[in-house]
């Protein structure tokens, strides 16, 4: 008796986000404009949801989101 395995390709296509938005694969200069965005979004809804939206890892959005803090002092 053969077992056969069947790969279903899975596409994540990101819902609602504009391509100018996102944060991987980005010149400095543009992160440059992304990063405030990113920054807001995370300290309104949490590190996770801006790292969903901007396409980046929650750790990115925590180090910027400290780094924001830490300036605003």
């Amino acid at each position: 008796m053969a077992v056969e395995v069947i790969f279903i390709p899975v596409i994540f296509k990101l819902v609602n986000v504009d391509e100018k938005d996102l944060y991987k694969n980005k010149s400095w200069e543009e992160r440059k404009k992304i990063i405030p965005k990113m920054v807001k979004y995370a300290i309104k809804n949490g590190n996770k949801p801006a790292a969903r939206k901007f396409n980046t890892y929650p750790s990115t959005v925590r180090r910027w989101v400290k780094e924001y803090k830490k300036n605003e002092k």
